[in-house]
This record gives C-alpha cells, structure tokens and sequence, in this order.
C-alpha cells in the first residue's frame, strides 16, 4: 500500500493519532450485552487523502469505514474478515469495505465522487442512497464458505440499515452509532462510533434502556474532537448499565496490495493484452488498487520482464 503522508512527516503527531485509534470491546447490564466503541479519526482522515474525497464522500465513506472496524471486533481467528457492500440507485451509487481481524479497513465508494447539484439542500444523507441492498459478507477461518445476508435499504443510514440487517438477517438486537464530525473549514478533527449488541437471555427492558441511550449521545465524533476518551463516553452515557471494559485492538486504514501483487495481476491478464501493452504502453502503466486508491508504476523494461 501507498498511502499519503498527512502529518507532514512528523513522527511524533503520528504516532499520537496512532494511539488513539483503536476500538473497545466491553459489556454490560449484566454481561448480557456486548459492545465495541472506536477512536477512528486517523483511519478517517487516511482513508480521505488517499481516495482525494470531498466533505460529502468523507462523510459517507467514513460511516462505513467506522462500522467495519466495529464489526471487526467480533473476529477472532487470523483469517477472519466482513465485508459491507451497498448497492444503490441514489448519487451514492454504493460503496465495498472490508476489515479483518487484525483491525486493518479499506474500501470504496462505486462512484468517484459522489455528484449532487445543491449541497446545501441536503439536509439527511438518506436522500443519498435510493433504492437498493446491503450486504453483509464474513469469511471465516474455520468455515469452508462465507456467509452472506442481504436486507433492503429501508432507511439510508448505514447505522440503522446495519441494525435492521442484523435484526432480520441473524435475529439479534443490534444498534449502532457513526460519526464524523467536521468543523467550519470541513476538516476532519474526530470520527468514531458505537456497537451494541444483545447477548441471548438478555433482559429486555435493559436492551430497550440501552438503545435510548446510544441514541441520547451527541455528535460522537466532535466529543472525540474535544478530547474526551472513548472509556470516558461509554462510562458516561451507560452509567446505569454497569458498562465492563474487556480488550482493546488497533484499528487503522490499511490495504495489503503491493507491487509485487500487481505484477502478479499484470503476469495474468490474457496474452494478447499484455502484448499490446508491452508494445504500446502507455509508459510507465499504472494500475490502481481500488481498495486504497494506490497507484503502482511499471516502466517497458518492468512489462517485458512480466511478458516472459
């Protein structure tokens, strides 16, 4: 992966946004509900200088990212990863993200930017996404297939669309929270968000108190822009409830492609196309990973060594 330099080489301001990315796992009421808070302002921010994305395409691209590094901290064999594809007739057109176990995200939105006239009339993301599916896909180590669920788009959200399939695909109460707050200038100075998840024999009357609450919390991503922790908002928000922190992981923007991935692309594509390529370039070819948006650079003399 290449992935662009957006402190400036400043070391020590990376390794600070480093160490605040990670996501939470902890529990609850009892021990009967299970849920993942995550820190993702540098994962977000990566993800945007890599993909050159506007404020409206970070907005939405970050929510799915937030989510696939909450839903990776259920995973725990190496193998381990989920995918969220939305398919849409909306401007958003839909988006493919993927995390594995190791807390690594990447993904993209179908359409290079999303293309809506008047920003300022849109006042709900949900107007966005139109008619279409989610799917959700997990490849697990110790399965022999992956397991896929779809529901349709009810509600333009990716929290609430995540919460119905999980409701109707695995018939387990779920809730979500996803942020991305962006101040006066459309920076992006915090993102995060909150899992919930109902373990069985769970008290009712607790699960119902627990989802008012992930919905009474405010702009998650601007309370992380203030400073406060992800421990801090958890133990705020579900006092009652007794919330217990259990581990925590690092979550990050990261693609495994590479050159050497790429060559091995380039030594199978159908030999009358690399022919032509060889003898016509252009020059230097480059091929993209559309994953992370890294771009791999082969000069004529790198093409003829792949054409033997």
């Amino acid at each position: 992966m290449i992935k662009k330099d957006i402190y400036n080489k400043d070391v020590k301001e990376l390794f600070k946004a480093s160490a605040k990315d990670r996501v939470f796992r902890f529990v609850m009421a009892d021990r009967m509900i299970r849920g993942a808070i995550v820190h993702s302002t540098r994962m977000v921010n990566e993800m945007r200088a890599n993909h050159d994305l506007g404020p409206l395409d970070t907005l939405v691209l970050g929510q799915a990212y937030i989510a696939a590094g909450l839903l990776c901290s259920g995973l725990k064999n190496k193998k381990d990863r989920i995918s969220i594809n939305i398919q849409c007739s909306g401007p958003i057109k839909g988006l493919d993200v993927e995390s594995n176990v190791f807390g690594e995200v990447r993904g993209y939105l179908k359409t290079q930017h999303i293309d809506v006239k008047n920003l300022k009339k849109i006042k709900y993301l949900s107007t966005l996404y139109g008619a279409g599916f989610l799917t959700v896909t997990k490849y697990l180590d110790n399965s022999p297939t992956p397991y896929s669920g779809q529901v349709a788009l009810e509600h333009g959200s990716i929290a609430e669309d995540l919460a119905n399939y999980f409701l109707i695909s695995e018939q387990i109460p779920t809730a979500f929270k996803l942020s991305v707050f962006l101040n006066d200038k459309e920076d992006v100075k915090g993102a995060g968000g909150i899992f919930l998840q109902a373990l069985p024999g769970a008290d009712p009357g607790k699960v119902a108190k627990a989802e008012k609450m992930i919905q009474h919390i405010e702009s998650l991503g601007e309370l992380f822009a203030k400073g406060q922790t992800p421990e801090q908002v958890i133990q705020k928000a579900f006092l009652s409830l007794e919330p217990q922190f259990l581990t925590s992981s690092r979550v990050e923007f990261f693609c495994r492609c590479s050159k050497d991935r790429m060559q091995g692309y380039l030594k199978n594509i159908d030999k009358k196309e690399k022919k032509d390529m060889i003898k016509n370039g252009p020059f230097p070819t480059k091929v993209r990973c559309h994953h992370c948006n890294s771009v791999y650079s082969f000069s004529k003399d790198e093409l003829r060594k792949l054409g033997k």
